[in-house]
């Protein structure tokens, strides 16, 4: 199915997408998410930096060697990502375009709010890189279902195994509705609704979504956000479309990808703690418990108003972590991940997302 089987107006509404990317990609707009995590870098730094703990922190071989895992897991975290695209593009991509690709995914949701994200702006790239509608449609709703998945089924098992503790440090029951507790179920309702319609809307009943959408797209008080409404309502029949002719190894590699991703995103944070605290258990109980508080953390902040989350992300990893690292030693912690997994991909994206508009998007306006 080619990207001519779209109406004119969807055609426009990505156009329209494509064009706020492109402004998107400057220097001012980096400056706020820039500037959120420094403040919040400051102020955890006046609120609870150590010097003792700072100087007490040894940087031996062992540390850099843990340090260069977590490394390692954001590369693999990396190729997870791609490899996902990949199978979802059906090979038309080289390995090396899912890439590119993907840095232009995380360096888009690194400048939006972590509750918007950028499926938007990644149908507007797909399009131009000349992917079909349908696979375009499925590479991106696809995505979403298994990003989202992955909290839905994993969390309620981690909840069985290691209860209320491992919400938030000194939780004792799930009665206790306090920031963390209330947050974390609020979220898990909204993620475990968003899951369950979308996974409705692509696989069972993909014409009561673009019903549902377009309704919604004519009602006053939407106006503005219309086109969208109805351009996606229309991709819900082209990922169906393209969703149902796919066989049982297209999914498992989809889940494979989707699995390897989120667990090198999880575990290199493991990796930076074992390294900065070497007292710590490295035995799996330990970890494992670790890895599942990391989880409901991501859970929590899933939502989070600001760009990629910056701000919050730094100050919510020293808190979640206290009870395993001191609160002077959480911010480097926080420092060092967020400096790989999120400043990297902004710094990735603004030597890549330029060239890229430049040979896709330049050539044609």
């Amino acid at each position: 199915m080619e990207n001519q089987s779209l109406p004119e107006s969807d055609l426009r509404a990505l156009d329209e997408e494509g064009k706020k990317f492109v402004r998107s990609v400057r220097l001012s707009r980096m400056i706020l998410p820039v500037s959120l995590g420094m403040l919040a870098v400051g102020y955890l730094f006046y609120r609870q930096f150590d010097p003792e703990k700072f100087r007490a922190i040894s940087w031996s071989t062992t540390a850099f060697l843990w340090l260069s895992l977590a490394l390692v897991l954001l590369i693999l975290r990396h190729l997870s990502y791609s490899f996902r695209l990949w199978t979802l593009a059906h090979g038309q991509f080289t390995f090396r375009k899912c890439m590119e690709l993907i840095v232009l995914w995380e360096f888009s949701s690194a400048l939006t709010p972590t509750a918007k994200g950028g499926p938007l702006v990644m149908l507007f790239v797909l399009t131009k890189e000349k992917l079909s509608a349908g696979r375009t449609a499925a590479a991106v709703f696809y995505t979403m279902i298994c990003d989202t998945g992955f909290f839905v089924f994993l969390l309620p098992v981690m909840l069985l195994i290691y209860g209320p503790s491992m919400l938030f440090p000194g939780m004792k029951s799930f009665d206790d509705v306090g920031l963390a507790s209330g947050a974390f179920f609020f979220t898990y309702t909204m993620m475990a609704c968003y899951w369950a319609l979308l996974s409705l809307f692509i696989f069972v009943r993909p014409d009561l979504g673009k019903s549902l959408l377009h309704w919604f797209a004519r009602r006053p008080f939407l106006k503005k956000q219309s086109a969208k409404l109805e351009l996606l309502g229309d991709e819900f029949i082209l990922a169906a479309d393209e969703m149902k002719a796919q066989k049982w190894r297209f999914h498992l590699k989809v889940l494979l990808g989707t699995l390897g991703s989120w667990t090198g995103k999880f575990l290199m944070i493991n990796c930076i703690i074992i390294a900065l605290v070497p007292a710590i258990p490295v035995d799996g109980a330990t970890q494992a418990f670790i890895y599942a508080r990391l989880v409901a953390m991501f859970t929590i902040m899933a939502f989070s108003p600001t760009p990629g989350g910056a701000g919050l992300a730094e100050i919510a990893l020293a808190n979640f972590i206290s009870d395993y690292v001191p609160l002077g030693i959480g911010i480097v912690v926080a420092l060092i991940w967020r400096g790989m997994a999120y400043y990297g991909y902004l710094l990735a994206g603004a030597i890549i997302v330029p060239a890229w508009i430049s040979a896709r998007y330049g050539k044609e306006n």
